[in-house]
């Protein structure tokens, strides 16, 4: 992790000066070290509908598979990353905010030691993704509707700023 602005800038300005082949093979090196880094790079080479297919697919494995807290809040993370409100039907991008809502409980439960940063990632991150999506769908009751599903089932407090969109 860079420590300061500078540092980031340093680096990104000789990254910015190698040859692309040089850093496409560092990144498929990463990718074959970290799940997070192969989610990254799958989503960098994904059309819209694989997106969307590999959003489903982080979800289910986060309600499905026995993932550490860090390995959820990490796949939560690059999952919201592969959503493009600009790009996305705003009805199907409502529909996929409808599952990531639905991992609260696996989030919370799977460890007491990230409760801000899953907060965070629903709260903040969550909603003004959700938001992206409502702004731009054409059918305002729709919106209503699922803000108002997701608020019903908010066992877990961490859907209550949907209610602003109201």
């Amino acid at each position: 992790m860079f420590g300061t602005n500078k540092e980031y800038n340093s680096t990104r300005k000789i990254l910015m000066g190698l040859e692309k082949n040089a850093l496409v093979d560092a990144l498929m090196t990463l990718a074959g070290e970290s799940r997070s880094a192969y989610m990254l790079v799958l989503s960098l080479v994904s059309t819209t509908r694989e997106k969307v297919a590999l959003f489903k697919q982080n979800i289910h494995a986060i309600t499905h598979e026995d993932l550490s807290g860090e390995e959820i809040l990490d796949t939560l993370t690059r999952s919201l990353g592969m959503l493009d409100p600009e790009i996305m039907d705003p009805k199907v991008g409502l529909q996929l905010m409808v599952l990531f809502y639905g991992t609260d409980s696996w989030a919370l439960e799977s460890t007491t030691e990230l409760d801000f940063e899953f907060e965070m990632i629903y709260t903040d991150d969550g909603c003004k993704k959700f938001a992206e999506f409502a702004q731009r769908c054409p059918d305002p009751e729709y919106v209503t509707q699922v803000v108002e599903q997701l608020i019903a089932a908010d066992g877990y407090g961490m859907r209550t700023k949907l209610s602003t969109l109201l």
